[in-house]
This record gives C-alpha cells, sequence and structure tokens, in this order.
C-alpha cells in the first residue's frame, strides 16, 4: 500500500500554489499502477485462502478426494498466478518510486518563500472535529 501524497507548504488555511496541486497530482497518478497491482495480489491471496478452507470443508465432510482434483488444479494456477502478482507489484513499485524522486526532488524547498496572508481570519473561524471516513482509505492489513 502507498503513502498518500502530502506537501508540507500546503495548510490550511494557506493560498496553495497550483504547482503543489499539480506535483501532488502527478504522484498520486504514478502510485495508481502499485495501488492497482498491490490490490490484485491481495485479491489472490484472499481466493487462495478461501479455496483452501473450501478444500478443507470438503476434506472434513469426507468427499471422495478424486472429486477434489479440480480444486487441486485451480490452487495450483492460482499460486502460479500470485507468483506473477507478487514480480509485477515489485517491478510496479520499482519502476514508481524512480518516477516519483524525480518529482520529490522538483518539491524540495531550495529557498526561503514568503506567501500573500491567508483570508481567512482565524479569531473568527470555528474548527469543528469530524469523524475520519474510512471508505475512501486502503488499509493494507
Amino acid at each position: 500500500m502507498t503513502a498518500i501524497p502530502a506537501d508540507r507548504g500546503i495548510l490550511l488555511g494557506n493560498v496553495v500554489e497550483k504547482w503543489r496541486i499539480d506535483n501532488l497530482r502527478i504522484i498520486a497518478e504514478l502510485q495508481s499502477p502499485v495501488d492497482l497491482a498491490n490490490d490484485r495480489l491481495n485479491n489472490l491471496v484472499l481466493s487462495n485462502y478461501k479455496i483452501g478452507m473450501i478444500y478443507l470443508q470438503m476434506v472434513n465432510m469426507k468427499v471422495d478426494l478424486v472429486s477434489l482434483e479440480k480444486i487441486n488444479v485451480e490452487k495450483v494456477a492460482l499460486k502460479a498466478e500470485m507468483a506473477d502478482a507478487a514480480i509485477d507489484l515489485g517491478l510496479q513499485t520499482v519502476k514508481a518510486e524512480r518516477a516519483i524522486r524525480v518529482v520529490k526532488e522538483k518539491m524540495a524547498q531550495t529557498k526561503i518563500t514568503r506567501q500573500i496572508e491567508s483570508p481567512i481570519d482565524f479569531e473568527l473561524s470555528k474548527v469543528e472535529p469530524f469523524p475520519l471516513s474510512f471508505d475512501s482509505l486502503n488499509f493494507d492489513v
């Protein structure tokens, strides 16, 4: 699972330069293939777990092992697909990290800058806590 792109220059209430948001969008696009490869591998691992549990249930119910041969064939094919997905994840990660490093080097602070003052009056602004929405987050558990 990749990290959510962030920039220390983007703060609540500050005027944000467009190039900062553009750089974060570029990083998110570069991370997208890694996230997809990771999701594919996780789905295959989950499928492998499920098919293994089904096989064990059938064995516990004393189903003839010859009848379970189709499940064994699927398990072998699934493990080969998992290996391919893991290799793809590794390659995608290395490729993305190289590209992201270039973008982050462009984002590095090279000089002290100044910005226009924020139009928000923090004395009159009220801060309200909101619960964190976990629907859009992808946890690697």
